[in-house]
């Protein structure tokens, strides 16, 4: 019996976007031109156009404003988007509050399938992180995950 009612309803973009400046840009230019330069000195034509398609979609990327995504917490599981995660396909959570640190609090969702690994969902300020432990504590079983250092690298350069 689960002890708050929810469901938890919000929206959020689906990452900080950061405003990239011109330098950023010519840095990730400069860089990819060099390795290209370097891919072709070592004879390896294949590797040096894929630098360059590389560099193109990361600028293009990067670009790239985030959606609005719309996630739920509900008695059958959680909905990111119009995708369900039933908690039967769930292993477990954690819920991360840094709010005391300024910093945005998630739900991780440790997944039983091998393609989806772990769910990082951030979540709303209107959302409060304990209420939230206790509804999916009824739920799931709770563990101890942390973000993937790919994704923290990726949030740090600003995507």
């Amino acid at each position: 019996m689960a002890r708050l009612k929810g469901p938890y309803i919000w929206e959020e973009h689906e990452y900080l976007h950061q405003e990239k400046t011109s330098d950023w840009y010519w840095s990730v230019g400069i860089i990819a031109v060099s390795a290209t330069v370097l891919a072709i000195i070592f004879g390896n034509m294949l590797f040096a156009l894929l630098l360059l398609l590389s560099a193109f979609s990361l600028a293009l990327y990067a670009s790239r404003k985030p959606d609005l995504v719309r996630f739920e917490v509900n008695l059958t599981g959680v909905i990111i988007g119009k995708t369900l995660y039933p908690y039967s396909s769930l292993h477990s959570f954690c819920v991360e509050d840094d709010s005391h640190i300024n910093l945005q609090s998630k739900l991780i969702l440790k997944s039983k399938k091998m393609a989806v690994h772990l769910l990082v969902i951030p979540l709303a300020s209107t959302i409060d992180p304990k209420e939230l432990r206790d509804f999916l504590f009824d739920h799931l079983p709770e563990d101890e995950h942390s973000e993937p250092l790919a994704q923290k690298v990726l949030e740090y350069l600003g995507f």
